[in-house]
């Protein structure tokens, strides 16, 4: 699971275990094991003066970036600003030990910040804590189980409507912050509701600030004169390690653990999923073409939300932004982190009490800045151009989030996609020849194209039935056909072109010899396995079936539901094609 040791390490020894008979398990040397548990172990090893400059600056300029997102964030999910500050220095330090990536940069961000919102509103901190918590258990169950596939199921049309979504929510939320207002609402439809309904309240100064912070994103030396509403005491100092909660009171009503766990319903997945797909999205973008390993990720990723928690932090991943930043600053290990930890940290201790005078408008003007950026425009261009049905997951994820909630969204969007995968497995191409060329006897030569799979079954069984019927065959005016495709849509293509409806039948004998080429076939599940028994024992009333170059796997899967299967090679396709023939002939003899 994890690749630790370079290529050239002396000590990348393997130790075998023998059981009974011939079966032999490999065992990797531990020393692998715990180096690609923990990256830094590799390349600590050649880390120089220069690195650690680079590191440095780098791991400065994301704390000044990281600072006042933090508690923007904390407030964007509900609770006081230290909360955000709790969760931007652990995760530094626990992913320079275990991340790959050195742009990824563990803190609260905006997009689980409103996730956090979703599902903790009208609690208190224990919750986001505990959410925390659980949602790095379930990334490491998904790590160490090697599950990260999963988050590949989830299409980036999806990804893109999603996030578009989130980010309009997100600054939706915030713009009754940038014009002074105090409402409450948990959907996008509800904001924009509320907000014309309060739109006579708006306050001219803190509308003012806002407009002066979207545009410098810095506080102007004029907002200690301005009438504004200010974010308030921030609890100074470091928070004391202690398991989360599992017990909390929220106004007069206790919750026990089981409680906490059922309020938080599916953010127990929601939020690690979307963490996973988050971080992994961010190390790929700056991988620059290198190898990833996707499974290291999550497990970092898993530590860094288990270990903040301990430390009253709330979910945490990775940030386009802040990884932005550090590419931009020279970052060149993953141990920038280190230098962002301790700089969170001595302001957590020395500069709490300065916060006091921070406007919630300049947070919300941050929080706005930084996730406008998120709404992606331009993938509409690029999918309209190049694949047009990844529209309807990407604008139905985005309609359903805005106006469904977006852990709704996001579940239809995964319902879309895979609705738009089943179409395609169920339909899967078949390239189709009818083979007359003199040297070999007539027949059907079919190589499916791509995998095939229960969702297609049916469909190709009724495909190649149709190839025995007189009046299924169209009259061509040439000896060969080097090319008849059968394509999804019912249409067939000779020679590259296209045959219509206007095609006269004709009442010549088909092919008698049926030969399916497995080269692109690895596995078959059951339901195309019993498919193919079936068209076996159809084609044998009048003509047979020949399996050419089989996997081994397939073909003992084939053996199980085909006692009798005609199996060959390419080197034998003519004499196994000529002796099926001859037998089908002496068989229809005797019969007559």
């Amino acid at each position: 699971m994890f690749h630790g040791l370079d290529d050239n390490d002396t000590d990348n020894n393997e130790t075998y275990v023998v059981f009974k008979g011939s079966s032999m398990r490999k065992i990797p040397n531990p020393r692998r094991l715990i180096s690609g548990l923990f990256p830094i172990l590799r390349w600590s090893r050649s880390y120089d003066v220069g690195q650690a400059a680079g590191d440095l600056i780098a791991g400065i300029t994301i704390a000044l970036t990281l600072i006042p997102q933090s508690m923007a964030y904390a407030s964007l999910a509900g609770f006081e600003p230290q909360y955000g500050l709790y969760a931007s220095f652990i995760g530094g330090f626990v992913y320079a030990l275990m991340g790959t990536c050195p742009q990824v940069n563990i803190g609260p961000s905006a997009l689980l910040s409103l996730l956090t919102f979703t599902y903790t509103n009208g609690t208190n901190a224990d919750f986001a804590v505990l959410l925390c918590l659980m949602a790095g258990i379930v990334q490491l169950v998904a790590g160490f189980a090697q599950l990260g596939f999963l988050v590949e199921f989830v299409s980036l049309p999806v990804v893109s409507g999603f996030t578009s979504a989130a980010a309009l929510t997100i600054a939706s939320a915030q713009i009754k912050g940038l014009l002074g207002l105090k409402f409450s609402a948990d959907t996008f439809m509800d904001t924009w509701k509320n907000l014309f309904k309060h739109i006579g309240q708006t306050r001219m100064p803190d509308t003012l600030l806002s407009l002066s912070c979207c545009i410098v994103l810095m506080g102007l030396r004029w907002v200690s004169r301005t009438s504004t509403d200010y974010k308030g005491k921030v609890t100074p100092g470091l928070p004391t390690p202690q398991p989360p909660a599992f017990e909390t009171i929220v106004g007069n009503r206790t919750y026990t653990a089981g409680q906490m766990l059922s309020h938080l319903g599916t953010g127990l997945i929601i939020v690690p999923m979307i963490g996973i797909l988050s971080n992994v999205a961010i190390a790929k973008a700056f991988a620059k073409g290198k190898t990833l390993d996707a499974t290291q990720e999550i497990v970092a990723l898993g530590f860094c939300s288990v270990i903040s928690s301990f430390f009253r932090s709330m979910p945490v991943n990775g940030s386009f932004s802040r990884s932005a930043v550090s590419e931009a600053s020279g970052v060149r290990t993953p141990g920038a982190g280190l230098y962002t930890g301790v700089i969170v940290i001595l302001t957590l201790v020395l500069l709490t009490p300065y916060f006091y005078f921070i406007p919630r408008a300049a947070l919300a003007s941050v929080i706005v800045c930084a996730v406008l950026n998120m709404v992606d425009i331009a993938i509409l261009k690029r999918l309209w151009k190049t694949s047009r049905p990844d529209l309807i997951p990407l604008l139905g994820c985005f309609v359903c989030c805005l106006g469904l909630g977006i852990e709704v969204g996001l579940i239809c969007g995964v319902g879309f996609d895979a609705i738009l995968l089943l179409y395609y497995q169920s339909r899967p191409p078949l390239d189709v020849k009818y083979v007359n060329d003199g040297i070999l006897p007539p027949h059907y030569a079919i190589r499916p194209v791509g995998g095939l799979s229960f969702a297609g079954a049916e469909r190709v069984r009724s495909k190649l039935l149709a190839l025995k019927r007189p009046k299924e065959i169209p009259v061509i005016r040439i000896t060969t056909i080097d090319s008849l495709t059968v394509l999804p849509d019912n249409n067939m293509t000779v020679n590259g072109t296209a045959l219509t409806n206007d095609v006269e039948a004709s009442a010549v004998r088909p092919a008698e010899v049926l030969i399916i080429y497995c080269d692109s076939l690895y596995r078959l599940d059951y339901t195309f396995s019993q498919s193919l028994k079936m068209l076996v024992i159809d084609w044998r009333r009048s003509g047979r079936v020949i399996f050419c170059n089989v996997k081994p796997a397939v073909k003992e899967q084939l053996s199980h539901v085909l006692q009798d299967a005609i199996y060959c090679d390419t080197e034998q396709l003519r004499t196994c094609l000529a002796s099926t023939i001859n037998e089908l002939h002496n068989t229809s003899d005797t019969a007559l």
